[in-house]
């Protein structure tokens, strides 16, 4: 890639205990955009080819996924993937702004999305919504995910609210989460709070990563 890949610590920054969440993400959101059109591309087919090798997707799964914006990694090659599994797609739809609160909405092929105020995609208001607890996956977007699964969003506090149930049980809990990023955007340590929920393994362009152990391309 153009920026430096497989990289777990940053060299080019402050050490990320040193930084606010703020000027972090200011940081990470330079990082990310400097990855090349074309490396992006070429990522998002390795993310459905490392996929398919871990046998993420199984007919029958209910799976929430997201429409990316902006620099995210794209997240429709595995969408598409799903669907051709026969597994049940859920995306984001936000609900209230002023509670920052989010819903996992049905995604159907054809479907006539919307654009919300901070102009991402999502279904329309008459779509079929699905409780977090009986999703089988979950597929996040990130700026950042530490070796320990801790990830960082984009501020707005959507996911941490939408997943705040599940910051019990590590082992047990359901669904499972997988975050999707770029090899550059793994780093070695993030600062977290007791709210957050550490993901149970991170999908890049190079292998599916499990936490805590981060053993490549094993099935979570």
């Amino acid at each position: 890639m153009t920026a430096q890949a497989g990289s777990v610590s940053f060299s080019s920054m402050s050490h990320p205990r040193d930084l606010s969440r703020d000027a972090l993400r200011r940081e990470l959101r330079q990082r990310r955009r400097s990855i090349s059109l074309h490396d992006r591309a070429t990522a998002s087919g390795q993310f459905r080819t490392i996929a398919v090798r871990n046998r993420l997707f199984r007919p029958a799964m209910r799976v929430a996924l997201y429409l990316a914006y902006g620099s995210e990694a794209d997240c429709e090659p595995l969408i598409d993937l799903a669907r051709s599994r026969r597994c049940s797609v859920y995306v984001p739809r936000i609900v209230s702004y002023r509670h920052a609160q989010m819903r996992f909405g049905s995604l159907h092929p054809r479907m006539r999305l919307a654009q919300n105020r901070h102009g991402i995609a999502e279904p329309p208001k008459s779509t079929r919504y699905i409780a977090v607890g009986c999703l089988d996956l979950i597929v996040l977007p990130v700026l950042a995910v530490d070796l320990r699964g801790y990830r960082l969003g984009s501020g707005a506090g959507f996911y941490d609210r939408a997943l705040h149930h599940l910051r019990q049980g590590r082992r047990w809990r359901r669904p499972k989460l997988i975050a999707l990023a770029y090899d550059i955007q793994r780093i070695e340590h993030l600062p977290s709070h007791s709210w957050d929920v550490p993901v149970d393994a991170i999908l890049t362009e190079k292998q599916l990563y499990r936490i805590p152990a981060a053993q490549p391309e094993t099935q979570i």
